[in-house]
Order: C-alpha cells, then structure tokens, then sequence
C-alpha cells in the first residue's frame, strides 16, 4: 500500500504548479499586484455575504462587540505572559534544547514535527491539514473582520486572496481613513473580531474532535511511559558499564540501576547531584515499548484490566505480553519479580506517569483533553488510517485556529494586537504621544525577547 506521505507531497507539487498557473495568467490583470515576494489578487468576492450580516444581525453583532474586545485582552495577556514563560524556562532549564531540537520560534510549516525531531510531541502534520486549516482560519479571520467594518460603516474597498508560494492568506482591505475615524471601541472591535472568529472555530472544531474520537475509538491497551524511575544520589554511585539492551548499568552501593537513552542526557549536566535512573526490573531488562494490549490470552484495555490481571499472578510466573507501538507489535516472554515493597507480590516494573500541566494555559489545556485517559490506548474501530487522517485533521484545525488567535494579538505593529494595543493606551492617557511611545516599547520589548529566545538556542546547540 502506498504511504499517505507520497500522496500528500504529490498534492503539494501539483498545488504548488496550480499556484503558479493561476498567478501568471493573472499578471498584468486589474486587481492583481506584486508587493516583494507577495502576491495580491484583489476582489469583491464575498463583500455581499458580509454586508447582509453586517445589516440583517446589528443587535446580535453590538452585543457580542464588548465580549470580542475582553477576549482580545485575555487572549494578549495570555500571549505575553507565555512569552515570558518560554524565556524563563530557556533561562532556568538549559536541558531543554537537548531535548527539543526545534528552535523556539519557527514557522508552521508541513512535516514539522518530522523535520525537528518533534513526533512523540505532535501528530503528523501534512501539507493537506496545513491548507486546510489554512483556509478555514484565513477565511473565518477576514470574513468576521469584514462584517463589522459593515456594522461600522467602515468602508470596505476590497477582498481577495495573498500568495507566498504554496501558502495562501485572505484579507478584507478597509479604507484606513474611514476606520481611523471610527471611535476606538469600534476600532478595537473590528481589530479582535478576527480572533474571536478564530476562537470560536476552535470550539466548534474540538467538539467536533471529542464526538468523532468517542464515535470511532475504543479502550484498546494500557500505556506505560515509565519503568518506575527512582533518585540515586551520586556520592552513592561506584561505576557505570555498558549492558548488553544498549542501556547504561549505573552501579551503587543499595544495588544496580539502568539509564536508558531517555534519561542518560542528565550524565552530561554536570550541576546534577543525583541521577534519575530505572531500578532492576523484568521490564527494563527486555526492554519493553509500546502499549500493553494483551498479557497471555487476556485482552489489556486499560489500566484496570492489567491491575485485574497482575493481582491474579505470583512473582516467577511466566507471562507473555504484547504490546504495540509505531513500529508494530511485539512480544515479550517474562518472567515476573517479587516486588520490592511486598515480596508476595508479582512484579514487572512498569508505571504510567501522569504529567501535571502547569500554569494557568496548561491547565486549561488539559482540561480540555481530560476526555481522554492518558493511560489508555485507544485503537480505531474501523479503517485506520482514514480514522486517523480525519481525527488528526479535526485536531490541528482547531489548534491552529487557537494559534492564529493566540498569535494574532501579541501587541506588534503588523498584527491586530499593534493597533489594539495602541487603542487601549491611547484610551487610558488620552495621549497619542504616549501612545505611541508605549507602542514602539512594546514592539521593541517582543523583537528583543524573540532574538534573546533565538540565541539562547543556537548557542545552545552549537
């Protein structure tokens, strides 16, 4: 069968040559212009569904004008203090590049995840999601944008599409001297609709994401992401050798530990007085991987069945698990150890470790994703990999959607959140020179913290 990624990178080339088609039978027409390495077609195309919203919904769209501004400051305060986050955890945590190659500021672009080494992070990101979502958040963005410049009586001069090669974008083009006039909520509210469009797109496309996950997965295998870690203080460690699993035997005075290649990185920081290692258990000599989906002839769906299935065996039992992964299944034939805490119990040395979300994004985040039992792996019910494309496909267009708003308001000159940031000084001072100032300052204050991100990285890796 023929991989999905030949497939996809032939819709790319032949996108790409259809990109290249349209722009030049299109040179030298009205409406189409080049500005550098951009290309600007410009339309009246949708101007009439906006100005029948913009006309036929003013109650709805008034009410909805203070809220689209209170989520603008929530979604640049969110932004900003995210910013400084990721500062912070370059600064505080320099291990941090030794585990995530990818540069802390790159573009979204198709196979990311492959081509920064991020796909135990991230699913696979192929150019059909990426225009896709493209459209769909580009659309949404410039169409809300456009039907309260109607409700506003901003005029509208344009529509049309912009090119940067493959990549496409969409714009409403107001006339700036009409919207500079209007008053400064109005203004803010034309500025922030886009992102709440973008935001509430996200919503519809994570529920959309839950209900076809529950529709089209079940409970199918327990998911351990550890062998049981424990601290060893390094005054305690008399030797390491190499064992015959690849993994690195770390020898102490309380008996032998391992590292795998997951956790040897922490022998190369030297501000380390102890070392998080596995302990000696029948799991971490086989090196097992992947979720356990069966044990002898007994179905794993979860967490619980395997509990179910460990408490009925004794230590020395011989058991064959299965497990799946990336790269298919595998069999295991083990014989079970006496746990180290009861000695009446069987023991295989395998624990899913649950990640706490931090900050107040994060743990948003994973209350969003709290549907799913992170223990649990869930399996398709039909054909795979269509299961997968569409699952997958519902996930990134909504959180691209929730990037584009999210991105979209960092208070910079050439987003929404520039101007609106400007409105809302201008709107406290009542000084356009304050105003201004604070403007520069803030633009200046996020160009500094990208390149400050930037060489933190490079130097880092280097």
């Amino acid at each position: 069968m023929v991989s999905f990624v030949v497939y996809d990178l032939t819709f790319l080339v032949l996108f790409s040559l259809f990109v290249a088609w349209f722009l030049y039978k299109r040179r030298g027409t009205s409406g189409f212009k080049r500005e550098g390495i951009i290309f600007m077609y410009r339309t009246q195309f949708g101007i009439d569904a906006i100005n029948y919203i913009g006309s036929n919904f003013k109650g709805t769209l008034h009410f909805l004008k203070y809220i689209i501004i209170g989520l603008g400051f929530v979604l640049m305060a969110a932004m900003v203090w995210m910013l400084g986050q990721t500062v912070a955890i370059y600064m505080l945590f320099p291990e941090i590049t030794k585990l995530i190659k990818a540069p802390p500021i790159a573009p979204l672009i198709p196979y990311f995840p492959k081509l920064f080494g991020m796909e135990s992070f991230f699913p696979p990101f192929y150019f059909t999601y990426f225009i896709v979502a493209l459209a769909i958040v580009a659309i949404v963005h410039e169409f809300s944008h456009g039907i309260f410049m109607k409700l506003f009586k901003i005029k509208i001069k344009s529509t049309g599409l912009v090119f940067l090669g493959p990549i496409l974008g969409a714009f409403v083009e107001q006339d700036d001297k009409s919207f500079e006039n209007k008053k400064k909520v109005d203004q803010m509210a034309v500025l922030g609709a886009g992102v709440f469009a973008n935001v509430v797109f996200a919503l519809i496309f994570y529920g959309l994401y839950v209900a076809f996950f529950f529709s089209s997965f079940a409970a199918s295998g327990y998911i351990f992401n550890s062998y049981g870690v424990a601290a060893v203080p390094l005054t305690n460690v008399t030797g390491f050798a190499n064992h015959s699993t690849g993994m690195t035997e770390v020898m102490t005075e309380n008996g032998t530990y391992y590292l795998d290649d997951g956790v040897a990185i922490q022998l190369v920081d030297n501000n380390k007085d102890y070392l998080v290692v596995d302990p000696e258990a029948p799991a971490v000599l086989a090196q097992m991987r992947g979720a356990i989906i069966q044990a002898n002839d007994v179905k794993i769906e979860g967490v619980d069945k395997f509990m179910e299935f460990m408490n009925d065996r004794n230590p020395g039992d011989e058991v064959r698990f299965v497990t799946e992964d990336v790269d298919g299944v595998h069999e295991y034939d083990i014989a079970l150890a006496e746990h180290p805490l009861n000695s009446s119990r069987p023991y295989l040395g395998v624990v899913h470790l649950v990640n706490v979300p931090r900050g107040a994004v994060g743990r948003v985040l994973g209350k969003f994703m709290s549907f799913k039992d992170s223990s649990t792996y869930y399996k398709p019910t039909w054909d795979g990999e269509f299961v997968d494309f569409i699952l997958y496909l519902f996930w990134w267009v909504m959180i691209i959607n929730l990037l584009v708003a999210l991105f979209n308001m960092l208070p910079i000159g050439m987003l929404d959140g520039g101007r609106f940031f400007y409105l809302t000084i201008l709107g406290i001072t009542r000084s356009e020179k304050a105003a201004k100032r604070a403007y520069k300052f803030m633009g200046y204050l996020i160009l500094f913290v990208f390149l400050l991100l930037m060489f933190m990285w490079f130097i880092r890796i280097v």
